[in-house]
């Protein structure tokens, strides 16, 4: 019997350790190039617990078959504040103008990260995850989030999704796309 696969909210601090696993064996510093450019990468590095941080404020959308293997991580502009790259990033999409309003105006909420373990991918679950996301997070108007521009993979599967680009940014230094999907 192949073990079902839940789509849900993460709620245990094993699944949050079950996160960070993922994200540490999906780094863009713990990959080889050739895996970079084929599977995709993940840029920030988030602390076990800054992760139990995001997760109470906004609880992830996880994945999971025995354990979790994908998740989508959602971040609002409080709890940003107390991570480097996040802030930055609110920043930037802060000063964004989409049609002809400057983001910071709107209402939004960040994807912080996004992830499907290696041997799930390509299965629908990006779409599935979002459609979660969407449900859960419904209270806001936009979702926003920024991609490494040499991130192939997860440029196509979020403009599957609805994502449409908006803006460039730096990355960690890296070229990177701003995003929008408008609900």
């Amino acid at each position: 019997i192949v073990d079902s696969i839940d789509l849900k909210l993460a709620s245990t601090e094993v699944e949050l350790i079950e996160i960070k696993k993922l994200q540490n064996q999906n780094l863009k510093q713990n990959l080889s190039s050739e895996k970079i450019f084929e599977e995709g990468f993940l840029t920030a590095d988030y602390t076990l617990s800054y992760l139990k941080e995001i997760n109470k404020r906004n609880p992830a959308i996880i994945l999971k078959q025995k354990k979790v293997v994908g998740y989508a991580l959602a971040v609002n502009a409080e709890v940003a504040r107390n991570h480097t790259l996040l802030s930055n990033l609110f920043t930037h999409f802060n000063n964004q103008v989409y049609k002809k309003k400057l983001l910071g105006d709107q209402s939004y909420i960040v994807v912080g990260q996004l992830c499907i373990d290696e041997k799930y991918r390509g299965m629908g679950y990006v779409e599935k995850i979002y459609s979660l996301f969407r449900e859960t997070y419904s209270s806001y108007r936009y979702c926003v989030t920024a991609i490494d521009s040499k991130n192939k993979r997860s440029k196509l599967a979020h403009k599957r999704c609805g994502f449409k680009k908006i803006g460039d940014l730096k990355l960690n230094g890296s070229p990177g796309d701003i995003i929008i999907w408008e609900w």
